[in-house]
């Protein structure tokens, strides 16, 4: 059976466009989604599920006041929830050295 490792990133899709983008016709606010998406499937990530975070008011009460606060329901909010084959300990291994790697070339060209 294969193991899995999971990410929920929380994206806030609410877009308010400028004049300049009205003007050209650009009315689409998904970019910086759709960017998010490219990036962490590059890591290897696969979405598998894309629901609203805050779909109704919530009560949230203070343990220490016991003060109620609500707060409002957000349709632009949504939780990611993203999975990828967890890595081994080989992988891992593996990608570290790979790191360090870098790290040394990148010092090396710095000096």
């Amino acid at each position: 059976m294969n193991d899995w490792e999971y990410k929920i990133v929380t994206v806030d899709s609410l877009h308010e466009p400028d004049i300049l983008e009205w003007i050209r016709g650009f009315r689409d606010g998904t970019a910086e989604v759709q960017d998010l998406l490219d990036q962490l499937g590059r890591e290897g990530w696969e979405l598998v599920s894309f629901l609203p975070a805050r779909p109704a008011n919530q009560i949230v009460e203070n343990s220490v006041t016991g003060q109620k606060i609500t707060i409002d329901a957000n349709p632009w909010l949504y939780h990611a929830i993203f999975k990828r084959p967890a890595e081994t300990a080989e992988e891992a291994d593996q990608r570290l050295e790979h790191q360090r790697l870098l790290k040394r070339a990148r010092g090396r060209l710095s000096i």
